[in-house]
């Protein structure tokens, strides 16, 4: 009955604060025009990708008669579809590239960076509703939760509650169910509006996996923001004045939204330096051309497997055999090439995985960090995502030119190139790119440490609003 109580005051007191239920309006409008805007733009670049992709695959499949060789430089593009969530957190799409274009010898590099049209603010980030709840909603628990007992210290309401036999830990509990309420009652109608309006002008398919994700999100949210309230509270007790009490909170919002995450950054940049683009494919060129160790060069590499394949059909002269041994060294040469490229992508994903993994220990002091890498990695828009799809965009380029190569081996003959021209059946043959986001488990499993970190957020400020709320002083 008293908590109760003190739960109904404390909302009442709130709502007739009229600064904090302005501000409360304007985060809930700046989280409907984020979510709006985000829904637009995902929309729009999500039919021209889709009207892209069909326009790419009509070139492909209306080239003509022609070598299968000729066909491999042609090539295609592929490109990354957005994500069902991805208007609500952009993530790292603007940065990563979204489409790529395959062909034979060479590996092109990701394009259509948004990032690259925009001016340096960028770097700061682009209003979502990520960003709103990440960012702006932890400030209006500050202005909701730092007078919370400081403003009943300064006007003596706080030893006359005390002295009717109410408990600090009641108050404690007390003001942090009501201002959690708050929080609660403002979001909920608002991302109900704006993500249940979003998925039904999208037509987005329910499935469980996205279910999952959402469930994911919300928890996290909701426990980054319990977490924001009690540490509110908390301070408010200890502080001797609201000006203080503000004065603290500000500076620790400040240092998670503001200074670790871009000194994390700058200092995994500094310790682990990516090389640069050049020297990235030079590196690619000289291991293809001179072997990897233990390997020989690449013209060895053709004559052994020439030598092979003739041991192999016991015949005496390349003409002898039954297939075009020129397009199975090209195919093998192909292989290589992949295989090198692997191991040169894997370097590239170790040394940004060291980097990130500065912020991932920085989130056990920093919930923002963790909090918002959980946030990419469940919409999908995060760094893995991204790399997952240049691996599935090189798998594909890999069997698109094995298939062009082991039909020019069987039907063409050796010394031949313009006889051979086949036509729509062989391009047909090779099915159209379709990009598959991984589950929310795997998408999951490289975060341990956040998860352990907003963990420890959420139970930790709690425990210790608990344990210490009776000694505040008065």
């Amino acid at each position: 009955m008293i908590l109760r109580r003190i739960i109904g005051k404390e909302i009442l007191q709130a709502i007739r604060n009229r600064q904090v239920l302005l501000f409360g309006l304007v985060v809930a409008a700046l989280l409907l025009a984020a979510s709006a805007v985000g829904y637009v733009s995902f929309d729009r670049q999500r039919a021209q990708m889709a009207r892209a992709q069909q326009e790419r695959r009509a070139e492909w499949l209306g080239q003509g008669e022609k070598h299968p060789h000729i066909a491999t430089h042609f090539g295609t593009f592929v490109f990354k579809p957005k994500t069902g969530l991805s208007f609500f957190d952009y993530g790292l799409e603007a940065y990563t590239g979204t489409s790529v274009y395959l062909e034979a010898h060479f590996q092109h590099e990701f394009m259509f960076r948004p990032a690259q049209d925009h001016s340096a603010l960028i770097r700061f980030g682009e209003l979502s509703g990520a960003l709103v709840l990440q960012v702006l909603l932890p400030l209006l628990i500050i202005f909701l939760c730092f007078g919370a007992f400081t403003q009943e210290k300064e006007s003596g309401t706080l030893r006359l509650a005390l002295s009717q036999g109410v408990s600090r830990r009641q108050l404690a509990w007390g003001k942090v169910l009501a201002y959690y309420s708050i929080v609660l009652a403002l979001l909920v109608p608002t991302l109900t509006v704006a993500l249940g309006g979003a998925f039904w002008q999208a037509g987005l398919p329910w499935t469980g996996d996205l279910a999952r994700r959402l469930a994911l999100l919300a928890a996290g949210y909701a426990g980054y923001f319990f977490g924001f309230v009690c540490l509110g509270v908390l301070v408010s007790a200890w502080a001797r004045s609201s000006r203080n009490a503000l004065l603290a909170l500000l500076t620790v919002w400040i240092g998670f939204v503001i200074i670790l995450p871009k000194t994390t950054a700058a200092l995994g940049d500094n310790l682990h330096p990516l090389p640069a683009m050049q020297a990235y494919q030079q590196g690619i060129s000289r291991d293809v051309d001179h072997g990897l160790p233990g390997d020989t060069t690449k013209a060895g590499r053709s004559a052994r497997l020439v030598r092979a394949t003739l041991r192999q059909y016991r015949a005496d002269s390349v003409q002898q055999l039954p297939l075009n041994v020129e397009w199975v060294t090209a195919q093998a040469g192909e292989d290589y090439l992949d295989r090198v490229q692997t191991l040169h992508r894997d370097s590239l994903r170790q040394t940004l995985e060291r980097q990130n993994r500065l912020s991932s220990y920085a989130s056990f002091v920093d919930p923002f960090l963790a909090l918002r890498n959980l946030s990419m990695a469940l919409t999908g828009t995060d760094l893995y995502a991204s790399l997952d799809f240049q691996r599935q965009a090189g798998a594909y380029r890999l069997g698109l030119i094995r298939t062009l190569h082991a039909d020019a081996a069987k039907n063409s003959k050796y010394g031949q190139f313009f006889e051979y021209h086949p036509g729509q059946s062989l391009w047909a043959s090779v099915p159209d790119f379709s990009y598959r986001l991984p589950a929310v488990g795997p998408a999951l499993r490289p975060y341990g440490l956040e998860i352990g970190a907003l963990l420890l957020w959420v139970l930790g400020l709690p425990l210790a609003l608990h344990l210490s709320v009776h000694r505040f002083p008065l």
